[in-house]
């Protein structure tokens, strides 16, 4: 079989304000495009509609942004001699612009097998499946979609790849199965060369422009159950980590070749294995300690499992340049943690916070409020919790979100059959992309409403985290156009603090 050209897109973003804007560095089709090259010699472009068309803001009817290309830019770019194009739809809220760019490129392309694939497709297949485009990937893309280019070359009425539909209806929806890939070692590194990678670094995907960053995955999937959690449609329970030396080996490829000195570890499980994490740390410790050494720092803003952190590893995190942890608390009170599934011990939060101070290490705690059985008295339990920590540890940080029922989890589920939601919610296409987690309230119990909850996060707010509250103030009150600027100020000033 001869290489295949294949054109792969991240779409255009929505954005509740222009401040809100940010650009993901598309792991996500790096990933594709290098294992694709690798495999079959496969000839890869790569259009980032986002991040090329970044000044490009239009307000829509509900009042968010479309941030990115036009779907008349964006075809201009697919070469006129590709053989395979594939859209990534990494989030449910996109399904409205996803949608209308598969019927364009459809309409321009129309004998070109168009492959849509992403959290999107992978939570809402039924949904996914009303878009124009001839096969669904569901899971991770890597095998998918290479075992769909042979699929394509043979012809040779052999079935559809696991993990692929055919919206023909050669594969029905329920027969179909999402794929992993077992050995992520096996995986080439992203192919960031077909992107001007030099300019993302400088664009942490957390608008963080301090350092030169680069996201990196070093482990997928997760054995836990959080009932709230949408991760295992897309990379599955089983935890799958790369080896220290390919990690390390991809953090000297960062470090030499685009200059990068800050990493974010996107991983959902990153210290599940103690020894694993150690031996990167160690690797880290090792290269900061050499002539000339660029001084690597690193966070993890997706969040760790506290019970996985001890002494002895926090200790390495400290010496290895730790910038910032985020610790999946999710909620102080026991009985609420029950209802999550999350299986942690309150006890053992303290005692990993007392850790975290012992060694300053900068911490964000993720907590969820407006959880179905968060009576009143539950969120003041919650509530002396949290303030029990600031007392442990007075550094540490709380970020505040409201329960959000994702579609494709536990927690969507149980919310419809016990009537706080309806079951068509998110049922089409323009309700789902009016899926919101920004002060959207989209649970309400008998326990408590919009109007609650508003209440709940202000007191979260003044009570803990003083500093963001009237920091929130101040950013709502500016002009749009000086809000980067101060951002840009806050963010270097930190820096300069944590030096």
């Amino acid at each position: 079989m001869t290489g295949m050209r294949v054109t792969l897109i991240n779409p255009p973003f929505t954005f509740t304000r222009s401040s809100d804007i940010i650009f993901s560095q598309c792991l996500g089709i790096l990933y594709i495009a290098a294992y694709l090259r690798e495999n079959g010699g496969h000839t890869v472009t790569v259009i980032d509609a986002l991040f090329e068309g970044n000044k490009n803001a239009v307000t829509l009817k509900d009042g968010h942004l479309r941030v990115g290309l036009t779907n008349e830019e964006v075809i201009a770019r697919i070469p006129k001699d590709t053989e395979l194009i594939g859209l990534s739809v990494p989030f449910s809220h996109l399904a409205f612009l996803a949608h209308g760019l598969a019927c364009d490129i459809k309409r321009t392309f129309p004998s070109v097998p168009l492959v849509m694939g992403g959290v999107y497709p992978s939570t809402q297949t039924e949904l996914a499946m009303q878009a124009v485009a001839d096969y669904i990937v569901l899971g991770e893309g890597e095998v998918a979609m290479h075992e769909l280019i042979t699929y394509l070359s043979k012809q040779n009425g052999n079935p559809l790849p696991q993990g692929v539909i055919s919206n023909n209806g050669s594969q029905s929806m329920g027969s179909a199965v999402h794929t992993y890939v077992r050995n992520i070692d096996t995986l080439p590194f992203p192919a960031r060369d077909l992107l001007p990678f030099e300019k993302y670094a400088s664009h942490s995907p957390r608008n963080t422009r301090a350092w030169r960053t680069a996201s990196i995955i070093t482990s997928r999937g997760c054995p836990y159950d959080c009932e709230f959690c949408s991760v295992h449609p897309v990379c599955g329970y089983k935890w799958r980590p790369r080896s220290p030396k390919n990690v390390l080996d991809e953090i000297d490829e960062l470090s030499h070749t685009y200059g990068v000195n800050h990493l974010e570890i996107e991983d959902d499980n990153f210290t599940f294995n103690r020894d694993r994490a150690m031996e990167i740390l160690e690797g880290i410790i090792e290269r900061n300690s050499l002539p000339n050494a660029r001084g690597l720092t690193w966070s993890t803003p997706n969040g760790v499992r506290i019970d996985t952190l001890d002494d002895k590893l926090l200790h390495a995190m400290k010496r290895s340049n730790c910038m910032g942890i985020n610790i999946a608390l999710e909620h102080g009170d026991e009985e609420v943690l029950k209802r999550m599934r999350k299986k942690l011990s309150l006890s053992k939060v303290e005692e990993v916070v007392g850790l975290l101070h012992k060694y300053d290490i900068p911490t964000d705690v993720f907590v969820i409020y407006g959880y179905p059985g968060e009576t009143r008295k539950r969120f003041e339990n919650a509530l002396n919790f949290y303030s029990k920590l600031k007392q442990i540890a007075p550094k540490i940080e709380f970020l505040f979100f409201i329960a959000q029922p994702y579609p494709g989890t536990k927690l969507f589920k149980r919310c419809v059959q016990e009537g706080y939601l309806d079951a068509n919610t998110f049922s089409d296409i323009e309700k789902i992309s009016r899926f919101s987690t920004e002060n959207k309230c989209w649970i309400k119990t008998k326990d408590f409403d919009e109007e609650e909850l508003m209440w709940r996060k202000q007191v979260l707010m003044r009570t803990l985290t003083p500093e963001i509250y009237w920091r929130t103030k101040i950013k709502n009150a500016m002009p749009e156009r000086l809000i980067p600027l101060g951002r840009f100020i806050y963010h270097t000033a930190q820096k300069v603090l944590r030096s």
